[in-house]
């Protein structure tokens, strides 16, 4: 399922926000911290973990579900949401553990990103010198533009109201 990349870019860009926030918020302890072979590998091991496990989690559960022949997706993706709309049997399981899988996997990363920028941006404003001030924002800039892609994305994607044309097709 397509979903556990989500799952791994969700982590790892809240692993690259606590980077930034090390960075900016305690530069002096950053290499104490984040150290290169330790705890890079480790919270990049964890991403791509937890991904792994979110698939493995989703897949068994939505691969059983009965398929009606006459139904037709209009997602070019194998996503779970889309797999749900196929099916012809009781999804309320399937519902339930996408939203407590998407809470936990979308919500609970955006929370921490939003505070780590929270932070930065408050240490950032406390910069006296404007040259070190934009040079602060402008490492900053990168980071923050990729995070607000991928979450608009994501909710343009998943949040949006069914469309009542696609379903009548169903």
């Amino acid at each position: 399922m397509e979903r556990s990349g989500g799952t791994t870019e969700c982590i790892l860009l809240t692993v690259m926000a606590f980077d930034l926030h090390m960075a900016i918020c305690q530069p002096l302890r950053y290499i104490t911290i984040i150290h290169p072979c330790l705890l890079c590998w480790q919270l990049g091991s964890m991403a791509w973990a937890i991904g792994l496990l979110e698939s493995v989690v989703q897949s068994p559960p939505t691969l059983y579900l009965p398929f009606c022949p006459h139904r037709q997706g209009d997602d070019f993706m194998c996503e779970v949401p889309a797999l749900i709309r196929l099916s012809g049997g009781h999804t309320t399981y399937n519902e339930i553990q996408m939203a407590v899988t998407s809470i936990l996997i979308l919500f609970v990363p955006a929370s921490l990103i939003l505070v780590s920028y929270c932070a930065i941006a408050r240490a950032v404003l406390r910069i006296n010198s404007v040259n070190q001030w934009r040079k602060a924002f402008g490492t900053c800039f990168s980071p923050l533009a990729v995070v607000t892609l991928f979450y608009r994305s994501a909710i343009a994607v998943y949040l949006q109201p069914q469309n009542a044309y696609a379903q009548k097709g169903a």
